[in-house]
């Protein structure tokens, strides 16, 4: 069976607060297992005063721009909040095997909140058939518990779940807005194959927020 594909997002996170941070890849942060391939997130240590300084709750982005060729491309990555106030002011520490993504042990980045991150998960190992847009789910992410809220999906052709359609099997329906289709005017109606409001083994991709 194909991964799902968890996109979770933080409601809580509104007005970014953006600070340039100094990096450092430390042997005393562990790796996580599949945290280079999207299974898990990497830890990011950082004091307490700079944790309060960018408003985080257990999550934070690092984010830089590598010059590769003639183009600019910016590397980002969503970490796990450790706190450690043995660490100086405005330095967040990282794993080793995370900071070979961006190339460098020692550099400058941009640090804020997550506002959002995808999760890859083993569908054998979290069985969400049957579960319905609403619903809540309990998660274990890198040894963190999160409780989620579904809010959408789609299936392995792209088509999008709906709230207003009920049960598994795809549907066409007449509508009048997302999720599923854009209308171009006001008042525009389209019949659309759309996904009913519950999780099957053809849903690939789920979508959630965060709830506390």
């Amino acid at each position: 069976m194909p991964d799902f594909k968890i996109v979770i997002s933080d409601p809580e996170t509104k007005q970014l607060k953006i600070m340039k941070v100094k990096v450092k890849a430390d042997e005393n942060v562990k790796s996580i297992d599949g945290e280079k391939d999207g299974k898990a997130l990497p830890i990011a240590k950082l004091n307490s005063k700079l944790k309060q300084a960018l408003n985080l709750d257990k999550l934070l982005t690092l984010q830089i721009e590598k010059q590769e060729g003639d183009k600019k491309v910016k590397i980002k990555v969503h970490f796990l909040v450790q706190v450690d106030d043995s660490l100086p002011d405005n330095e967040v520490h990282i794993s080793k095997n995370i900071a070979e993504k961006f190339g460098a042990e020692d550099f400058e980045a941009l640090a804020y909140r997550t506002k959002a991150f995808q999760i890859s998960i083993d569908q054998s190992k979290l069985n969400l058939f049957g579960t319905k847009i609403g619903d809540k789910i309990n998660l274990v992410i890198s040894d963190t518990p999160f409780t989620l809220k579904i809010t959408g999906g789609s299936d392995n052709t792209g088509f999008a779940m709906r709230p207003d359609i009920s049960g598994p099997a795809k549907r066409r329906v007449l509508v009048s807005g997302p999720p599923g289709y854009i209308p171009r005017e006001d008042g525009e109606r389209k019949r659309k194959m759309l996904r009913g409001d519950t999780i099957s083994n053809e849903i690939v991709q789920i979508n959630t927020v965060i709830v506390r």
